[in-house]
């Protein structure tokens, strides 16, 4: 019977208002001094995907701390992408590149390599039997000819060759120490130097003579050109010899126009343009002085012989050929 009465106690305890409605604590069974506690309840939870906010960044959170790293990270790392790309010229071009240079004249070659990271850079030239030189590493210099520099502008690995001569014509390359190896070819030309001008001048007595001379494919550098005009044989420059002469000279383009006011016929003879420096180079022009007959043209000292023979063979060929007419 207690027991009974015991197990009625704990059921009306459990299922018994925690607290009233006024606020004020449960009557305690004086039978039973049992503590119990109210039973878990675990509620569905479903997981959704929030929308993303217009203009958030693919990888970043809503967390501001997260978003601090991986600004911080990307900030760091700003060409980070660059780090499995493998190195790689700028230019594409698939054919050798063709230089042409002066003598004296500073050749510039660029080599543009993106992504290098530790490879290296070297200049390398082939010469006429194959054999190659070694120029630089980097930025280190590897021969004894002082005029080749290395230098570096941004990704553009610059060769530089001052003074350039003839002989230093050939094929440069521009190396990567990739696996295979990457090479880029230039072929320089180093142009010989060169006087023109032109090789005869017929004039009559009275006219002014106008003769130019140009100097080709030549770099002075800090030399000041000298340039002078001559008349014979004579070694005294032309404007000192004789009055009504003007020369004019342009040191840039190393050119010289000569010009000889009121012909007499004891001008005619042999004009000679002469480099002094930095070359000794030297051209001559024939000039004749007419006075209106072949008299004063033999005077002058030109021969005719050749104008007279063909003038005489094309008189015979029109004779000839009236000579057949009339035989038919």
């Amino acid at each position: 019977m207690h027991r009974i009465v015991l197990l009625m106690a704990v059921l009306t305890r459990a299922i018994a208002p925690q607290t009233t409605g006024t606020g004020t604590e449960p009557t305690r069974s004086p039978v039973s001094t049992m503590t119990t506690y109210p039973p878990t309840v675990f509620r569905s939870m479903k997981v959704t995907s929030r929308p993303r906010k217009p203009g958030m960044r693919q990888g970043k959170a809503d967390s501001p701390m997260l978003n601090y790293i991986f600004d911080a990270y990307a900030t760091s790392n700003k060409h980070f992408h660059d780090k499995f790309r493998p190195p790689s010229f700028e230019e594409t071009a698939s054919e050798d590149t063709i230089i042409d240079a002066d003598t004296g004249s500073t050749v510039i070659f660029d080599c543009k390599v993106t992504a290098l990271r530790d490879k290296t850079v070297s200049w390398i030239r082939v010469s006429e039997v194959e054999s190659l030189e070694l120029l630089t590493v980097d930025l280190d210099t590897h021969t004894a000819d002082a005029r080749y520099r290395v230098d570096l502008a941004g990704e553009n690995w610059k060769l530089a060759l001052a003074d350039a001569k003839v002989q230093d014509s050939g094929v440069y390359c521009c190396h990567v120490s990739t696996h295979p190896p990457m090479l880029r070819r230039y072929i320089l030309t180093v142009h010989p130097p060169s006087i023109k001008m032109s090789k005869e001048a017929f004039l009559e007595t009275g006219e002014t003579l106008s003769l130019k001379c140009a100097v080709m494919h030549l770099h002075p550098g800090e030399v000041v050109p000298e340039m002078h005009w001559y008349r014979g044989n004579s070694t005294v420059s032309l404007d000192e010899i004789r009055g009504g002469v003007l020369i004019e000279t342009d040191h840039m383009t190393l050119t010289s126009h000569l010009q000889v006011a009121r012909l007499k016929v004891e001008d005619a003879g042999n004009y000679t343009c002469a480099l002094e420096s930095p070359l000794q180079m030297k051209a001559t022009a024939r000039v004749h002085v007419l006075q209106g007959s072949s008299l004063a043209e033999l005077q002058s000292g030109v021969k005719t012989t050749t104008s007279y023979l063909s003038l005489l063979l094309a008189s015979l060929i029109v004779a000839l050929s009236t000579r057949y007419e009339d035989i038919r």
